[in-house]
């Protein structure tokens, strides 16, 4: 078996990076982006899956719950995802890389496909077992071995790509759309004429069909929602035998095009700005003041656009569907935004303490997406509080507020004592075939740039 010290021209050469090694501000995004992520996902753990885009499903629809509906919509639904994304594709670059310059050879590409390989392992536990049915680590780690062959063009072949991704994207989702229209006036078509006595024919009754699949995206029939409501009030067991089908149609079959027109840009565009010295923080106050203002001056618009697309249908299928078609880009530019004032933050060294908060919870970014999981299922599920659906909209956001304050409380108590947190020391013993030191002061292993995950 291969040890860290046993390959390349040098010892060490593919061993964990070093603390000092470490870009403080990769850690801190990354912190901010696994908190964030759990502000939008927690609407999906704790009400039904088509409440995270339609409030007047479960939660509430009024008040407090639409404020929260319509600022998470506006500014963060995707961000944190596509933050996650740029780290994730920047990390690819980092990892591979260190190793390469210390002469590790094609050592590299092998402990990167390990880590890949490893990943998919933890993403189909999370979603299989963990019972989280958004978690992303087995996409992410798809899309980390094709981005291996990408990781050494320059930026601006993996800015165009992503350029061309997210317009097929748009293109996809206006097509869509397009289609979507036809389908329910056929649909339509065929209710009415059920309606008055006919017999319908095959064609008529696919109509019917397609539209029904294309409505439950947004809002659930009465089985459905039963269904959603039974495997969260049952058994372990009952629960992990329910969700399964579900889980396996959103990881397999929706794959696709998350893959290629969600995820890819985001990761290329994060490799390219790794290269600039833009995400590390190293380029100047005033182009990341223009990232906030061309971001948010871009954003905030479309999202509001896309928002009154949705509330003047009064959450119909079709509005949502039109939304889309510009949602990619308004995605793009709101994490712009996002990025440039975080950036000028971290520049100026504003909120030290706490930024050395975010930065602990970005070095354990694995065990805290994954705790995540582990809390929100104790709170949600039969087995443990059985709190689903019992939460208003708005009163979820206590709940994440909680696990933010207890985040940026343990992580660097932790990494006080530890050297990984304890998933991303799993990670790690695992990817190197070798059990990594983990207490402080034993070995000279800490951290690592590799540790970026993300959630939908």
């Amino acid at each position: 078996m291969t040890t860290p010290d046993q390959t390349g021209d040098q010892p060490g050469a593919v061993a964990p990076v070093t603390q000092a090694a470490r870009i403080e501000a990769l850690d801190v995004l990354r912190g901010v982006a696994v908190l964030g992520i759990l502000m939008m996902n927690i609407t999906a753990f704790g009400l039904l899956w088509q409440a995270y885009s339609n409030p007047t499903v479960d939660g509430g629809a009024d008040g407090w719950n639409m404020t929260a509906y319509q600022i998470t919509t506006v500014g963060f639904e995707g961000t944190m995802r596509g933050i996650f994304s740029l780290l994730f594709g920047a990390s690819v670059v980092l990892l591979t890389g260190r190793m390469e310059q210390a002469g590790a050879g094609i050592m590299a590409a092998e402990i990167h496909f390990r880590r890949m390989l490893w990943m998919l392992v933890f993403g189909v536990i999370h979603w299989s077992l963990l019972l989280w049915v958004g978690e992303i680590l087995f996409a992410y780690s798809i899309c980390g071995l094709v981005l291996f062959s990408l990781r050494k063009l320059t930026p601006r072949f993996q800015l165009g790509i992503a350029a061309g991704l997210l317009a097929l994207s748009a293109l996809a989702s206006y097509s869509g759309y397009q289609e979507g229209i036809e389908t329910r006036a056929a649909a339509m078509a065929a209710q009415t004429a059920k309606a008055g006595g006919v017999e319908l024919t095959a064609r008529q009754e696919k109509a019917i069909e397609a539209w029904q699949e294309e409505v439950s995206h947004s809002r659930p029939t009465a089985e459905n929602a039963a269904e959603q409501r039974a495997w969260h009030e049952g058994s372990y067991p009952a629960a992990v035998a329910g969700q399964i089908g579900f889980a396996y149609e959103f990881q397999w079959v929706e794959l696709p095009f998350f893959f290629l027109f969600d995820m890819m840009p985001f990761m290329l565009i994060g490799m390219a700005l790794l290269k600039l010295g833009v995400i590390t923080g190293a380029r100047s106050m005033r182009t990341y003041a223009a990232m906030a203002v061309v971001g948010y001056a871009i954003g905030i618009p479309l999202g509001v656009y896309e928002l009154d697309l949705v509330l003047a249908s009064n959450f119909a299928q079709l509005g949502f569907m039109q939304a889309s078609t510009t949602y990619e880009f308004s995605r793009l530019a709101m994490v712009v935004g996002h990025l440039g004032v975080l950036l000028m933050a971290i520049r100026a060294g504003v909120f030290k303490p706490l930024q050395r908060a975010l930065g602990a919870v970005g070095q354990m970014a694995l065990s805290n997406y994954l705790a995540q999981t582990l809390i929100c299922t104790a709170l949600f599920y039969g087995f443990g509080f059985g709190l689903y659906s019992d939460l208003q909209r708005w009163q979820l956001y206590i709940v994440v507020g909680a696990i933010w304050v207890a985040q940026l409380i343990w992580s660097p108590l932790w990494l006080a004592a530890f050297r990984f947190g304890p998933f991303e020391w799993l990670w790690r013993s695992l990817t190197y075939w070798q059990r990594q030191p983990m207490r402080r002061g034993r070995g000279a292993a800490v951290g690592g740039e590799g540790a970026v995950v993300a959630a939908g």
